[in-house]
């Protein structure tokens, strides 16, 4: 992504070397100077900063967690999917998050249609299987979600998916190749709700703090988990990261 001088953009305090006794963990700041990949931006009481890579701006920020429920969500959707929203509260800035509810495919396209650009990252909270999402009491197949997914032709996103098997061939080859999808997360195994929110936590700590590609976030989130899940990274319909 290309940044100009004047550009507003999201930088890290602590890549700033900033106090972190902060509510929020990113600076606000404008670009003042930029050469090749390298800029420098504003800092708090006038000034500008050390020379810092361009791979650690952001220039926005936007998290879409999508509960999917089954007339069954007290025990483990709603608590995993809160708990991800409460982090990523503590992490991103002003509305930057939002958590919606629903039970029904319908309700997600017209949610999905309207709503798509604020965000670059989306979590599927639901019970998963290698054959889809349970809507209710209704399977909905990759390739249904990829028609609503990709209706509006939004910008591409990351998702991670904490579907138990959603990682599998049958769903994430699939689900990788939507127009709409940059890379694609899934589990390969059932996962237990506590093990899903950490990396999930985990990853977004990572992918936004520390700047990582998607590839180097989910490595690291992943290997956080040795023993108590497997997940797996698909980009285009390959299996680019995960078990085998």
């Amino acid at each position: 992504m290309a940044f100009a001088i004047g550009d507003q953009v999201f930088v890290a305090r602590s890549v700033l070397k900033l106090d972190a006794n902060d509510i929020s963990p990113f600076y606000r700041t404008v670009v003042r100077a930029r050469k090749n990949r390298s800029v420098q931006v504003d800092m708090p009481g006038g000034g500008w900063s050390h020379s810092i890579s361009t791979s650690k701006l952001i220039r926005n920020f936007g998290v879409l967690i999508i509960r999917i429920g089954d007339f069954n969500e007290d025990g483990l959707l709603d608590p995993l999917a809160k708990s991800i929203l409460h982090y990523c509260r503590m992490l991103l800035p002003g509305d930057s998050v939002r958590l919606i509810e629903l039970r029904t495919e319908g309700e997600l396209a017209t949610f999905w249609d309207t709503h798509h650009g604020m965000c670059r990252q989306v979590v599927i909270v639901g019970h998963g299987a290698p054959s889809g999402f349970l809507f209710g009491t209704t399977n909905v197949t990759p390739q249904r979600l990829v028609q609503i997914f990709d209706a509006p032709n939004p910008t591409k996103k990351e998702f991670i998916s904490l579907g138990c098997e959603t990682g599998y061939m049958q769903f994430g080859k699939i689900f990788s190749q939507a127009r709409c999808v940059s890379h694609f997360i899934g589990p390969f195994h059932s996962v237990h709700g506590c093990v899903a929110s950490l990396f999930t936590q985990t990853y977004f700590n990572e992918r936004l703090i520390a700047c990582r590609s998607e590839r180097v976030a989910f490595k690291h989130a992943r290997s956080n988990l040795k023993g108590a899940a497997s997940f797996r990274l698909w980009e285009n319909g390959n299996l680019t990261a995960g078990p085998a």
